[in-house]
């Protein structure tokens, strides 16, 4: 490797075969000083320096690129979410007030069903009550009737009593009187027949 280096600087265009460059950069690995070593460790450090440094310039120049971006980005977006918003608020408010005077609406359904009832409650109520009133009265004309019924039929009881009572003392007093003059022609007939 250290071969290809030091031949690739010159220029010199060799072409080997891979084990003879393995064994040659084995070598001169070996030969090496301390003092080569230590310079390339230099270099290799002052590029990795010089690479960050040019990397922390690219990520700053990228950050503040991509930074950039953004805010024309954001400034752009705000005015459509701003009129993103706005729409919104348009539309919530159109949806409340949709909503709004859909209760209002089914409120005075309601009401109507509920004032609705009440009259026809009101109606059947008044008309339970004259109902109620009516057969008040036809029971107690009833009532009256009866008592008046009872009356007469105690009445009828008693007359019925007075003429059976009657018809009975009229027919014993009859009774006794046949029956006497049965007696009167048994007698009769017995001073007849028997001397």
């Amino acid at each position: 490797m250290v071969f290809e280096i030091l031949y690739s600087k010159k220029g010199v265009g060799i072409q080997m075969d891979q084990e003879m460059k393995d064994y040659l950069d084995r070598k001169l690995t070996i030969l090496a000083t301390k003092d080569a070593i230590e310079k390339i460790r230099q270099e290799t450090s002052a590029n990795f320096r010089k690479l960050k440094e040019e990397s922390k310039d690219q990520a700053s120049q990228w950050r503040q690129e991509t930074k950039a971006d953004l805010e024309e980005m954001m400034k752009k977006s705000g005015v459509e979410i701003m009129a993103l918003k706005e729409e919104v608020k348009e539309w919530m408010k159109k949806m409340e007030e949709g909503i709004l005077s859909t209760f209002r609406q089914v409120g005075e359904g309601i009401d109507a069903s509920l004032r609705r009832m009440k009259e026809v409650e009101e109606t059947e109520a008044l008309q339970i009550r004259e109902a109620t009133d009516k057969l008040q009265d036809q029971m107690e004309r009833a009532s009256g009737a009866l008592v008046t019924l009872e009356e007469k039929v105690r009445e009828g009881f008693a007359e019925v009593r007075d003429e059976l009572g009657a018809m009975i003392k009229f027919s014993y007093a009859d009774l006794e009187k046949r029956l006497k003059e049965l007696e009167a022609r048994v007698k009769a007939l017995e001073k007849m027949v028997l001397p």
